[in-house]
């Protein structure tokens, strides 16, 4: 589990995509933050922003385009080992669990090592590091992945979950920011449904994003127990 799960990390980051978009992130988090920083405490306070608002180009890129980046870079996760029939040397080695779990770590610690790096940015300009801003948005990617993790198990080939994962990045936050704020309980049921729920709840409310993922990583294990390889 442990060399699935440094093989995915180094694998990121020796992507090209994975190279320019940590370069945006780093961009745009620290372009942010330091505008932010320069603006009269007046006008910042009528943005509401909040208390961590230099840390709002890193939620930015997190909370709107966090699924479709995430799509683009690991939406193969594990289809293209099952695709390329790598997978059945894989299972000779580790138990399928294992597999599963030793990729959603090397995605997961690629996130981790990106967003630390990101509030490492903000921090310069804003002085102090954001800790709850920075626990929010990796909560948030935890779900994130884990869901990425599951579509690619229920897709048997790469193109399909690219294909589901751009759509369901594109419709998924716009649905769940509908249900978040609509009174109707016909689409309001389902920001139960979502981790933007979760974390616009804020403060504790968003380590339930934790065990969110972990409910859709056993769901994951579950069926990749049962495929047929």
């Amino acid at each position: 589990m442990r060399a699935i799960c440094l093989n995915e990390f180094k694998s990121l980051f020796k992507s090209i995509k994975s190279i320019i978009v940590i370069a945006i992130i780093f961009f745009v988090s620290f372009k942010v933050a330091d505008v932010i920083e320069n603006l009269p405490a007046d006008m910042v306070s009528e943005l509401d922003l909040g208390s961590d608002a230099n840390a709002a180009g890193t939620a930015m890129i997190v909370f709107l385009l966090g699924f479709l980046i995430i799509t683009g870079l690991s939406h193969d996760i594990i289809n293209r080992e099952v695709y390329t029939r790598t997978i059945r040397f894989l299972v000779t080695k580790t138990s399928r669990p294992k597999i599963i779990i030793g990729k959603f770590l090397g995605v997961w610690l690629f996130w981790f090592t990106c967003i630390l790096a990101s509030y490492i940015l903000v921090m310069i300009v804003s002085k102090t590091f954001l800790w709850q801003s920075a626990a929010d948005s990796m909560a948030f990617l935890t779900a994130a992945i884990a869901l990425n993790l599951l579509f690619s198990v229920i897709f048997p080939k790469p193109a399909m979950s690219m294909f589901f994962g751009i759509v369901f990045a594109l419709f998924f936050p716009a649905l769940s920011i509908w249900a978040i704020f609509s009174d109707n309980m016909m689409i309001s049921w389902f920001k139960y449904l979502s981790p933007y729920y979760y974390s616009n709840l804020g403060h504790y409310f968003t380590l339930i994003n934790i065990v969110y993922a972990i409910a859709v990583l056993g769901g994951a294990i579950a069926l990749f127990k049962r495929r047929d390889l």
